[in-house]
């Protein structure tokens, strides 16, 4: 049963990997089923097993991008300097290295697609409420170690944080030769406390 339930759990991620090839290549419009079955070299029926319909295969592909920076963040927390420590935590909403621009850049086609797909807007809504509690509790947590001023008011420095990661997100995807990552990692420290890398 075990071995069942690992089987089942790698195929899955091995068709939402296919789903994303086929997003980077064509956007939405070529995620099909049919297509996404045979960019994982499986058959059609293979994939409906796990997804009855292309709309649950994308709202599966969208939720796992979430999952997968949710782990990276986590993993983020093991670095031991406060500063360090929350500035890698942030970049991992940021598009600063390959893995995460390919991953952004697929999430801005769900976005697109959001605005006249009721699903997939409300999975968008719950991952920006989902990023603005993460930004809140970073906030709050600097405040409490005296990395942030005491008067520091956690609600609004989240919110300018987040209104920055999603201007340089769009910036760096969109206009790339605007802007480097290296440039975008100096402006987020900059804003949060008020100092540029040396």
């Amino acid at each position: 049963m075990v071995v069942r339930r690992i089987d089942q759990e790698a195929r899955r991620r091995d068709i939402v990997a296919a789903t994303w090839r086929t997003l980077e290549r064509g956007g939405l419009a070529e995620a099909s089923v049919r297509k996404v079955a045979a960019e994982a070299g499986l058959a059609t029926g293979s994939v409906r097993h796990f997804f009855g319909t292309q709309a649950e295969l994308h709202a599966f592909a969208l939720r796992s991008l979430s999952e997968r920076v949710g782990e990276r963040v986590r993993r983020a927390e093991a670095e031991p300097d406060v500063r360090r420590r929350a500035l890698a935590m942030l970049g991992e909403l940021l598009p600063l290295r390959d893995e995460t621009t390919r991953e952004l850049g697929i999430w801005l086609e769900f976005v697109h697609r959001s605005r006249h797909d009721p699903a997939l807007a409300e999975i968008i809504g719950d991952q920006a409420r989902e990023v603005r509690g993460f930004l809140l509790h970073v906030v709050r947590g600097l405040v409490e170690l005296g990395q942030l001023p005491a008067g520091t008011d956690p609600e609004r420095t989240a919110a300018g944080l987040g209104a920055l990661v999603d201007g340089l997100t769009f910036q760096l995807l969109t206009a790339p030769g605007l802007l480097d990552r290296e440039q975008a990692a100096a402006l987020l420290e900059e804003r949060l406390f008020g100092t540029t890398p040396r």
